[in-house]
């Protein structure tokens, strides 16, 4: 039986292929689909579900898994990640950059290249012999590396931008993982606050504001708060314009919704034309374990909802939510640049789904819930403490605007 898997397999290999994480089907964690991995998944045909050989996560390790190894075979993944990094740390404190070998194997970095700038990729060359060891991490410091224009492998010295930017890492002509091209996209962030991988139940990662820097060490869980995205009416099933959005303060006392050093209010916004900008002149603050909606129709809102005695609806002037989905975020003000432009600073976010959009996800499933699509439900957050740009914390439930989730 081991033979013709082999066979089968051989015969529909295809060409090697760099992507930018271990492929489906390296089971041995090398970032190769090869002949070790095959011989291990016939150890585990027809065996233990748990095994690593359950390529599709079902009930049993059969043909499907094969066949996904199949498609698999012969690629060449790419074993480095750029994990964590630190953006805006002044000159108190260099800016860093954080790699992760996800791989089995130690790999050597030397040839391979940072930049903040995808049209100057070679920026900076890592030295020949830099090794980072398997499931391990690395760490580049400005001042000594990317940054110091004393460095041999400085080309261009650059900091990164407190503003955001995206960083790019190329491997170059490296014999033993060419072609790796990966890149992270970050947005403003405050002093000493640093951006980071996390995996979310979609097997997609998104880079964050973590709690807490871990330079050389395993991520922290992402910031959540102070103030969160708690429920979202997108497609009420009446008249559409009674939608709204509930946030709520999860901290242990008051905030302001307002930067006094900024001299700004904090901001919603959409992708399609909602930009409420939270007063000014009378700077409002929630305090501890309070509810605030933001709506379409204020006045269809407090009509059509039981919303409770004190609990604040304010409108948007334009815009609509989008009943198939879309990104929606709460923002603060960040910096200012050398040209006089302001950056904002991302409190929450959630690109939700109507439930239908199955070509957006992996697994052609969309996680989302259906039952807020215009059935009289709304989308409510589970846990006002967990990430909330992920499917799994998101349920469709009766509506609570005003008050706690059902």
């Amino acid at each position: 039986m081991r033979v013709r898997l082999i066979l089968f397999v051989l015969l529909l290999g295809l060409s090697g292929r760099v992507h930018g994480k271990c492929p489906a089907g390296d089971l041995n964690r090398d970032c190769y689909v090869d002949c070790v991995d095959l011989a291990l998944f016939a150890t585990q045909w027809m065996g233990d579900p748990n095994g690593a050989a359950n390529l599709n996560e079902d009930t049993s390790i059969d043909a499907i898994d094969l066949a996904i190894l199949a498609d698999h075979w012969g690629r060449v993944g790419c074993p480095i990640v750029i994990n964590e990094l630190l953006a805006h740390s002044h000159d108190a404190a260099p800016d860093w950059i954080e790699l992760y070998n996800l791989s089995s194997l130690p790999v050597d970095l030397g040839g391979w290249m940072f930049s903040d700038d995808e049209n100057e990729p070679n920026k900076y060359e890592i030295a020949a012999g830099t090794i980072v060891e398997p499931n391990d991490f690395i760490l580049f410091y400005e001042h000594e590396t990317f940054g110091n224009p004393d460095d041999p492998g400085t080309n261009t010295a650059f900091k990164m931008s407190e503003n955001g930017e995206v960083l790019h890492l190329r491997s170059g002509a490296n014999a033993q993982f060419p072609d790796c091209a990966l890149e992270e996209a970050f947005g403003a962030s405050e002093t000493d606050a640093t951006f980071g991988r996390y995996l979310k139940s979609t097997d997609t990662y998104n880079f964050v504001i973590m709690s807490e820097p871990t330079p050389g060490a395993p991520n922290a869980y992402p910031l959540v708060g102070p103030i969160i995205i708690n429920e979202i009416m997108y497609r009420p099933a009446g008249d559409g314009d009674a939608e709204y959005v509930e946030l709520l303060n999860i901290s242990g006392g008051p905030v302001t919704l307002f930067d006094f050093d900024a001299v700004e209010p904090w901001r919603f916004v959409d992708e399609t034309g909602i930009d409420f900008w939270f007063p000014s002149g009378n700077p409002m603050t929630l305090q501890a374990g309070e509810h605030i909606l933001l709506s379409r129709d204020a006045s269809l809102v407090r009509q059509t909802f039981g919303i409770p005695a004190g609990v604040l609806v304010l409108e948007w002037d334009s815009g609509k939510l989008s009943n198939s989905g879309e990104k929606i975020r709460l923002i603060k003000p960040g910096d200012v640049d050398e040209a006089g432009t302001r950056y904002w600073i991302e409190v929450d976010r959630v690109n939700y789904s109507d439930g239908s959009h199955g070509e957006e996800f992996a697994d052609e499933i969309d996680p989302w819930p259906r039952g807020a699509d215009g059935f009289g439900l709304s989308l409510n957050r589970l846990s006002p403490m967990r990430y909330g740009n992920d499917p799994n914390n998101w349920q469709a439930t009766i509506v609570t605007p005003g008050q706690a989730n059902d």
